[in-house]
């Protein structure tokens, strides 16, 4: 029986092949697009899946002045987790752009040290041998960095230094299925080192007594701290998040950014709603088309029912066909999907395996979509009188009426997307087009240095502090011997880094304003111009620091005048020992020398922010800014590649063009309007087939109505307004609630954007145009066909 009802039903979608083609091809564009972004969407929401029992990590934030790190339960009861509460533990240190030196060749690398634990929280499989940290020389590295070292060959039981201390690799660790919040290449043991320099972080798992609300109640408020017996005080708060959030967590400073991956819930939050959007524009076309074929066969169902056909065997009819039509688009889809892998993968930055996940997302579309669908047009049809359906000249103005309300739909959904995707693209463009303020073009960032931060002068002998700053002076001077470069410098800040402080001005209010620690030859090097006041000629290493503030920060202090211009911060704002005494520079009131223009140092979008520019010594390391001269960029690469493998026998040179990381912070903005433009353009084509399947049945459908126009005299130019006017008035009135849908979601979204594109008459024109154009290309071959179809033979036919 189930075989007949399959015989049937391919029968007849062969039969209304022109309508199924044009269905079958719409329904699998709009099912390839919802399923690339709902495999996005899903291993966005299910990142670090190879946790153990996630829900009960949980780690701390401390909050120091609004600078978030990650960091470790503390021992103060105010903040700290009852151990009653703490079932395991594990240590982190975060080690990015380390060095490690495997066979003399130098390789920078992203290096965590964690303890023995780590494996408690985290179910890594061992591509080979084994995953251990219980000896202070082992070394894990990631399958990508191993191959990176050492080729095809086996990685375990080799050599590799990093700060002097030889490891031994041990373990090669495989790539998670699902993405990480991690980012490192190599883990060693925590207890490599017994002093790291810097803070833990900490992983803590909690049993289920354990209430996070409660825990942040007490612990989540500022309190005032002093720091190891330093002028002034901080304010300091801490905050748990389970480690389910820590990738959505916004509020962690971007030093992390290089040893952990960051989410953005925004903009999961949109590709949902593109998601919505595409699934409902192919399932109105797909029911707007069946509807189309199921009132050509109406007949056939009235006979049917005379001679008793029942409600379960009509449902299992139309079920089947939408079932066979709903499998081939499901394949069709995931052919679309595998030949356009490249598009995707570029779209969305990320590469997306294949998971249990498609599996289960394309049998639930397969099942509960054609069901969905059946339900709809079994109670449409099973309750309906045989003879009504048996009689061919019932008015099908009612059926006409709801095709077109679903056409409107279809055109309303349309031209929101399209109307977004334009508007995305002009703020996208906006935004990477309009000055920060500062000079970028030519300016090459460089990790020239490579070897690892000094954690501990009193263990670092003199042989290797000399050895050091030899290599450092060695590439001071192939820099200077550079014809090629214009001018350079080092420095640990670049224009767009700053962190939050506490400022008070002289009548003692407080201020938060983004910090920086430069040198002069900053703000010349920048490009940022000095408006008032001026800088000594030369600053050197123990000597006083000046105070320069932006507009923006004058501005905020209350300040108009710059000889009255004094600022204080609540501790120390930099410390140095001179002459073995300990030095506090910003407890006091301190004047402040100069004013700087205003620039953007972070996403446009953010605006101006006030910041005050402590300026000192010129800095002995950091990042290389490098001034190169015009199209001698290539020239330059490969000389610094040179001068890397000549003093540090290194071949893993690190840059970035300022340029290309300015670009980097609207990363998000330019996929988020690639993809409504994309998405926006295959709901063109799919509404375009919509209106050629529903014009094909329409027009065909009056051919005797305009057989007797042209009897009585219709020209050809007026059977087009005829014809057409109907598909043209409901694009307009798609248009008028579009336009405003769209118009208020831009509102919201951009609300609290400080910079941003400006909505315009055009950005509604152009979209409406390009769906106009298109609708009336698809209309042109139907109504050019009617038009000039002869009268007689219409006649004739009847």
């Amino acid at each position: 029986m189930l075989l007949v009802k399959i015989k049937y039903a391919i029968r007849f979608l062969l039969r209304a092949r022109s309508y199924t083609v044009i269905n079958l091809i719409g329904l699998s564009l709009s099912l390839a697009c919802c399923i690339v972004l709902l495999r996005y969407i899903h291993r966005e929401l299910t990142v670090d899946t190879h946790a153990i029992d996630l829900s009960s990590i949980i780690v701390p934030l401390r909050d120091i002045d609004g600078n978030i790190y990650p960091a470790e339960n503390p021992n103060n009861k105010d903040y700290s987790v009852e151990e009653k509460y703490i079932e395991d533990r594990c240590k982190l240190i975060e080690e990015e752009n380390s060095t490690i030196v495997s066979d003399d060749v130098s390789y920078k690398t992203n290096l965590m040290a964690a303890d023995t634990t780590f494996f408690h929280f985290f179910d890594y499989c061992v591509m080979e041998g084994s995953l251990s940290l219980e000896q202070p020389n082992n070394a894990l590295l990631t399958e990508t960095y191993a191959k990176k070292l050492f080729g095809n060959e086996s990685s375990v039981g080799r050599n590799i230094y990093y700060d002097g201390k030889l490891l031994t690799v041990t373990g090669v660790i495989e790539k998670p299925v699902c993405k990480t919040t991690f980012n490192f290449d190599v883990i060693v043991p925590h207890k490599l080192r017994s002093y790291w320099g810097k803070l833990n972080i900490e992983l803590i798992r909690v049993n289920s007594a354990f209430d996070i609300q409660k825990q942040n109640d007490g612990s989540n408020i500022y309190r005032l701290q002093n720091e190891n017996n330093l002028s002034g005080n901080i304010q300091m708060r801490y905050k748990y998040i389970s480690w389910e959030d820590f990738y959505f967590e916004s509020s962690i400073c971007d030093k992390y950014k290089k040893m952990f991956r960051f989410g953005n819930r925004n903009y999961v939050f949109v590709l949902s709603g593109v998601v919505v959007l595409l699934f409902l524009v192919g399932v109105l076309n797909f029911v707007n088309l069946y509807s189309v074929v199921m009132q050509k066969r109406r007949k056939v169902y009235g006979v049917k029912k005379v001679f008793g056909l029942s409600g379960k065997g009509l449902f299992t009819e139309m079920w089947m066909e939408n079932f066979l039509l709903f499998a081939c688009a499901v394949f069709l889809s995931w052919c679309i999907i595998e030949t356009t892998h490249g598009l995707w993968q570029g779209l969305f930055s990320d590469e997306i395996p294949i998971t249990g996940f498609d599996w289960y997302l394309s049998l639930g579309l397969l099942l509960l979509v054609p069901l969905f669908t059946s339900v709809f047009f079994y109670f449409r049809y099973e309750y309906r009188r045989p003879v009504s359906c048996m009689h061919l000249d019932v008015k099908d103005n009612g059926k006409m009426s709801s095709r077109y309300v679903f056409l409107f739909l279809q055109y309303s959904v349309t031209l929101f997307l399209m109307i977004l995707s334009v508007y995305f693209q002009r703020h996208f463009d906006f935004l990477i087009n309009s000055s920060h303020g500062y000079e970028t073009e030519d300016i090459l960032v460089a990790q020239l240095y490579n070897h690892n931060r000094i954690i501990d002068y009193r263990s670092t002998t003199a042989k290797q502090l000399k050895e050091r700053f030899e290599r450092i002076n060695n590439v001071g001077k192939k820099l200077d011997e550079c014809p090629m470069i214009e001018r350079w410098m080092n420095s640990s800040t670049a224009v767009w880094d700053g962190s939050p402080t506490p400022i008070v001005n002289d009548k003692d209010e407080k201020f938060e304003l983004q910090i920086k620690f430069v040198s002069i030859e900053f703000f010349d090097f920048w490009g940022l111009e000095i408006v008032d006041g001026g800088l000594p000629d030369r600053i050197d290493y123990g000597g006083e620091n000046v105070i320069v503030l932006n507009r923006s920060a004058m501005k905020l202090l209350g300040y108009t005048d710059l000889k009255e211009a004094l600022v204080r911060s609540t501790s120390p704002l930099s410390i140095s020992f001179v002459d073995n005494k300990l030095i506090e520079f910003g407890v006091d009131m301190t004047p402040v020398s100069a004013v700087v223009e205003d620039y953007y140092m972070g996403h446009l979008t953010e605006g101006i922010k006030p910041m005050i520019f402590i300026v000192g010594a010129k800095d002995a390391e950091g990042d290389v800014m490098i001034k190169v001269k015009k199209d001698r960029e290539k020239e330059v690469i490969d000389y610094l590649r040179k001068v890397e493998k000549e003093i540090y026998n290194s071949e893993d040179f690190t840059y970035k063009w300022a340029d290309d990381i300015v670009a980097e912070m609207y990363q998000k903005d330019k996929e988020t309007a690639h993809i409504y433009t994309v998405f926006s353009y295959i709901a063109i084509v799919i509404s375009c087939l919509g209106l050629l399947g529903i014009s094909l049945f329409d027009i065909r459908r009056r051919y005797r109505e305009i057989a007797i126009r042209k009897v009585n005299g219709a020209k050809p130019k007026d059977l087009y307004i005829i014809l057409g006017k109907n598909y043209m008035l409901n694009l307009v009135l798609a248009f008028v609630v579009a336009a405003p849908v769209s118009w208020i979601v831009i509102y919201y979204y951009t609300a609290s954007f400080v910079e941003k594109a400006p909505v315009t008459f055009g950005l509604f024109v152009i979209p409406l145009l390009i769906v106009l154009i298109l609708s009336m290309l698809t209309l042109y071959y139907q109504i050019n066909k009617a038009a000039h179809i002869n009268p007689a033979e219409v006649m004739k036919s009847e």
